[in-house]
């Protein structure tokens, strides 16, 4: 409840999303009345059931909430809801999918997730960029795909359901190898779905280690398999999607186009690497001299390794709390420019010089000197 906040589910924003989703539960909460008058708490979902011959359930689609999860707490549960993706609001559901998606929200391994989290939101930019470039590949072949469904759905059914292993992610995300990152399909939602799989929303288990060595996981929602969700829905834009979902939408379109289409492709996301072999370092102002400039390659560096703005910030700041600096750059100025010179670095055109000075600025250290914040790397 503390974190509950008014504001955009959608938002690419992580704490933002948190706090919006938070506020949806809170808003959505209601007491349900089930079989034999029994009554519990759930949380009401956005859509209806998908009924066209009018036999299906009267009650609204909902995620009934366990009793033993009303008294065990879990300062973890809006990011469990958040990262579950942006299928949680799709308008028409079937029985099997809402209750598979409660399994989801509700049924993992208790560990904290908040490490695993994160190595996927320090990617997310090249996440979302990932996607994209896998819907931009396929569409043109998406009648393949299509024809699949309608008339070799066993085969798909195959692909889709095999687990994804750590080392299949890790060739995808490097840094799955860090937490031991795995992905699974709903067991029961497979067994009732059959060959029809590929029809329904993907129901997912991310599951990982977290630094206790406890097995942690949480759900994730996949759009279904179909032209209309993949390629055109604005509700799985990329850009408005959680990382989560991004990572296991990703893999399932990498794998069905590498088996089913023909299309191999190395695409890669992040490099774990990168982190321990660069580094801070502050270039010292001299007297009557220019005031010192990061390169563009500096700040390029930066970028690869910190593509996330919000992480870039963070970083920055501790580094300056280390060190007992004091920066000279707002956040808001710094993630601004921070997008605006991911967006240049990823179309190949030249960084601003407005830019780099926010990304890398001036400070004054602890022996109130103006300095220059630096990036390096190893070997360079």
């Amino acid at each position: 409840m503390h974190e509950a906040r008014a504001g955009d589910r959608f938002d690419p924003d992580y704490k933002a999303r948190r706090s919006a989703w938070a506020q949806w539960a809170l808003e959505r909460a209601r007491l349900m009345q089930g079989a034999r008058e029994r009554g519990y708490m759930a949380l009401l979902l956005d859509g209806k059931f998908h009924d066209p011959k009018g036999s299906g359930p009267l009650v609204q689609p909902h995620l009934e909430v366990p009793d033993w999860r009303l008294n065990s707490p879990d300062p973890e549960f809006p990011s469990r809801l958040a990262e579950m993706g942006n299928s949680v609001a799709f308008p028409w559901w079937i029985p099997t999918e809402a209750t598979a998606c409660k399994r989801a929200l509700f049924h993992t391994p208790r560990g904290e997730i908040t490490e695993a989290c994160s190595v996927l939101w320090e990617r997310r930019a090249t996440l979302v960029d990932a996607v994209r470039h896998l819907k931009s590949e396929m569409s043109d072949r998406w009648s393949a795909v299509e024809e699949l469904v309608a008339a070799d759905a066993g085969s798909l059914q195959e692909t889709i359901a095999e687990p994804f292993g750590t080392e299949e992610i890790a060739d995808f995300m490097p840094g799955a190898r860090l937490v031991g990152m795995r992905v699974e399909f709903d067991e029961k939602l497979l067994r009732v779905s059959g060959e029809h799989v590929s029809r329904r929303i993907g129901v997912w288990q991310i599951l990982s280690r977290d630094k206790s060595g406890r097995e942690s996981g949480w759900g994730v929602l996949t759009p279904r398999l179909t032209a209309n969700s993949q390629l055109h829905d604005r509700l799985f834009y990329p850009e408005k999607e959680s990382s989560s979902a991004l990572l296991v939408r990703a893999l399932v379109l990498k794998r069905v186009m590498e088996r089913h289409l023909g299309i191999l492709d190395n695409i890669q996301v992040g490099n774990p690497e990168r982190k321990s072999s660069t580094y801070f370092r502050a270039m010292t102002a001299q007297v009557g001299q220019k005031l010192p400039e990061s390169s563009p390659r500096a700040a390029v560096w930066f970028l690869q390794t910190y593509p996330d703005p919000e992480r870039a910030w963070a970083e920055l700041n501790k580094w300056a709390q280390e060190n007992k600096a004091i920066l000279t750059v707002r956040e808001d100025s710094f993630l601004q420019a921070h997008k605006r010179a991911w967006r240049f670095f990823r179309r190949g055109e030249e960084l601003e010089r407005d830019d780099i000075n926010n990304l890398l600025p001036l400070a004054w250290d602890s022996k109130n000197r103006v300095v220059r914040v630096g990036f390096g790397k190893r070997g360079e």
